[in-house]
């Protein structure tokens, strides 16, 4: 024997598909409209400043007897650099200083080392604590570079 079954749609099923299929379409429409604001904004031309930050003002190569100090810094031998070295022994160190336009020394470079590690890190330690007054050229305070020749006798 066959039976038919008669059933009629559950009201409460038919209004949760027509809210999801509405769901779905507003998603939809969300997704269409981020991808055609990003299309829109991949194409419009950036618009920004090229700006120039390497220093256009040269430096000038100065003398070390024009250099006046305003904060001069202790040159010492650290006890843990002279392990090694015999009294009275003499190490001779030359450093690149460059100075910016206020006299704050911004770097500082070996230009020919003492031939000891140690003692080349702490004299550019000790370097980097001094301040300089402002290097002058026709009134006008100027970035500069100067050799500074450092001297150490061994305890």
């Amino acid at each position: 024997m066959t039976s038919k079954l008669h059933t009629k749609p559950d009201l409460n099923t038919t209004s949760s598909l027509l809210t999801n299929i509405k769901s779905i379409g507003a998603n939809s429409l969300l997704v269409t409209m981020f991808a055609l604001f990003t299309m829109i904004v991949s194409t419009t031309p950036a618009q920004a400043e090229i700006v120039d930050l390497s220093e256009s003002e040269p430096v000038t190569q100065v003398s070390i007897n024009n250099a006046s100090w305003v904060k001069m810094p202790m040159f010492r031998i650290e006890p843990h650099c002279i392990n090694t070295m015999s009294t009275g022994t003499k190490l001779n160190l030359l450093l690149d200083v460059s100075v910016d336009k206020q006299g704050k020394i911004t770097s500082i470079k070996i230009i020919k080392s003492s031939g000891n590690r140690c003692l080349d890190r702490s004299a550019i330690q000790q370097a980097k604590r001094g301040r300089m007054k402002p290097f002058m050229i026709k009134g006008k305070a100027v970035r500069a570079r100067f050799s500074l020749p450092i001297e150490y006798t061994a305890p």
